[in-house]
């Protein structure tokens, strides 16, 4: 399994969800090991688990004074389409485009785009089962023969637990828009957050019903958003995975943790390696 990169620059443009300002991106090839990165005023800041400055309600990365915002839709796009090395160079504004509130239309210009590249890539293979808790939910793996990732959660007013799982089909998740509770907004907007929402932009929910026109796109699409979202945030380990990872109401922050979980797996099992040579 070799690396991937694009084979032109791709532009995307549009409103940010939190920061309610324009922002207008170029995603750049890149040459092998490289890695993901993001590029503003100069400092490039990459897409790597240690350079997360926040997680609460979007995951954000930071370096030299230099914030990127809601990086997880963008970065589970190019995880799972498997580019591997690429720069993204903020033109304008410092937050991902919202675009309609999913991974579709990052999806639906770079699919075509993608090329191999003859250096193989980084694997990173869960050996050992290990889980991570929080007080809302856990995240736990375990070795498989692929990547396999899932999510158990409920809706309130729709329905009670049920799992959703990605296993290499990206248009089983690709299309579920971000969304919050009818209740959230206020909380939200006294955070200064979601100042770019709107209903082209995300699902708005009542108790048992949608405000949007047309509601879901289908009936579990905040649980696949979740999915999505985790799928981002698994990204930032820098590696292609091979486990299978199962999140019980998880979200960015307990992503976060799991991450770091992740790394610490990776240079415990390359101490192991490294003992018995």
């Amino acid at each position: 399994m070799n690396q991937r990169t694009l084979k032109e620059s791709v532009s995307f443009e549009g409103i940010g969800i939190h920061s309610g300002e324009y922002s207008k991106i170029v995603v750049h090839p890149e040459r092998e090991n490289v890695g993901i990165r993001f590029l503003k005023a100069g400092v490039y800041v990459p897409a790597k688990l240690e350079f997360v400055v926040n997680t609460d309600h979007s995951t954000d990365l930071g370096k030299d004074g230099i914030v990127i915002k809601t990086v997880e839709h963008l970065m589970a796009v190019f995880f799972m389409l498997g580019i591997d090395n690429a720069t993204v160079e903020f033109l304008k504004g410092f937050e991902v485009p919202i675009l309609d509130g999913s991974g579709y239309y990052f999806y639906k210009v770079l699919k075509d785009k993608v090329i191999v590249l003859p250096t193989l890539a980084d694997i990173l293979e869960i050996s050992l089962s290990f889980e991570v808790r929080n007080s809302k939910g856990y995240i736990k793996a375990l070795p498989y023969e692929k990547l396999s990732v899932a999510y158990v959660g409920s809706i309130n007013g729709f329905f009670e637990e049920r799992v959703v799982e990605f296993n290499g089909n990206v248009k089983d998740i690709v299309f579920a828009r971000t969304f919050c509770y009818d209740y959230e907004l206020e909380h939200l907007h006294r955070k200064g957050l979601a100042k770019g929402g709107s209903l082209k932009n995300a699902l708005l929910l009542g108790k048992g019903f949608v405000y949007n026109k047309g509601g879901m796109r289908c009936e579990d699409e905040p649980l696949r958003h979740k999915l999505l979202d985790l799928i981002g945030d698994l990204a930032l380990i820098g590696k292609r995975i091979k486990g299978r990872i199962v999140s019980y109401r998880g979200g960015h922050t307990l992503n976060y943790l799991f991450v770091k979980s992740l790394r610490d797996h990776l240079k415990t099992h390359q101490t192991l390696e490294l003992s018995q040579k």
